[in-house]
């Protein structure tokens, strides 16, 4: 005997949807309405798929973070990724659990099935449908990596140490705080600014590109707090042929507008709230940002003692 009524189409289509759809939840019950039984098993893949989520989110909370610089923006993009992950696997035969589930509800809601032994499933694929889940899951963090910084700190201060302690002399300022300065604007070199042929502009510390600017310039979306509230905005930045020239044109701009942060010497505290003060960022929280990156432990070689 048939447990469960042949679906149609429209119906089969509820479990391959995009996870966000909203939509997808009325069709469930319009169908639940229409047709209990038969709704069954979309209402059991349902449980499967918020059994994941669960396992996402505790995979997820359980991963060490060694970003501090990590927007809420990219969290909830990985959650949409994370929940639409789940979608998928749990598509079509699935993990085996909505099989059980759906088994289950039947002998509930009928009573001749209920002296009736609970089957397993012919297919219970629970173990290597996780390990897929696993390895899906890495494969942003993986594509994340940007080429030439390696996409950690310690790498991204091998990358561009030697051109931050130059320009630092210059200023009679601690090498650790440019490099603070340029890991916070980056993200550690894992956001570069890119033109739009994505060619790497190696503007490192976010300066845009003014009236006055006669180089090369990249537009990219960027965030900007406007009376508090973070706003997406497209602004124009500038472009130089290496990080060389973004370190010494960095230098630059401090000296000629922000003399003050120049003097803190090794005190990133100062440097901070010198660069917030005078406009560097609109950001309200900028200077405990600085101030924070400006302690991680890659840094420490780059300290040097006013």
């Amino acid at each position: 005997m048939q447990l469960f009524s042949t679906t149609t189409a429209a119906d089969a289509s509820l479990n391959s949807r995009l996870a966000i759809d909203a939509q997808a939840v009325g069709d469930l019950r319009a169908k639940v309405a229409r047709d209990p039984k038969g709704a069954a098993r979309e209402v059991a893949g349902q449980f499967e798929k918020m059994f994941l989520d669960m396992v996402m989110k505790s995979m997820r909370e359980a991963t060490p973070k060694f970003d501090e610089l990590e927007s809420d923006t990219v969290g909830t993009f990985r959650s949409m990724y994370d929940q639409q992950l789940s979608q998928n696997l749990t598509s079509g035969r699935g993990l085996g659990l909505a099989d059980v589930i759906a088994g289950q509800i039947e002998r509930m809601s009928n009573p001749d099935y209920a002296n009736t032994p609970l089957k397993r499933p012919a297919v219970y694929a629970f173990g290597p449908r996780l390990s897929e889940l696993a390895a899906g899951a890495a494969k942003p963090a993986a594509a994340a990596q940007p080429a030439g910084t390696g996409g950690n700190a310690e790498s991204f201060v091998e990358t561009v140490g030697r051109e931050a302690i130059g320009a630092a002399q210059a200023l009679g300022l601690s090498p650790h705080l440019m490099l603070a300065h340029a890991a916070l604007e980056s993200g550690w070199g894992k956001k570069p600014i890119t033109d739009a042929q994505g060619n790497n502009s190696h503007n490192l510390f976010g300066i845009k590109a003014g009236r006055d600017w006669q180089g090369k310039t990249a537009e990219i979306v960027t965030t900007e707090f406007v009376d508090g509230v973070a706003q997406k905005r497209v602004e124009k930045f500038r472009a130089y042929d290496s990080y060389a020239d973004a370190f010494a044109d960095y230098g630059r701009l401090l000296a000629k507008r922000y003399g003050e942060a120049t003097q803190a010497g090794s005190d990133a505290k100062t440097f901070a709230t010198e660069l917030q003060q005078g406009g560097y960022a609109t950001d309200p929280a900028y200077a405990k940002k600085l101030a924070r990156v400006a302690e991680h432990p890659a840094l420490r070689a780059y300290r040097a003692v006013a």
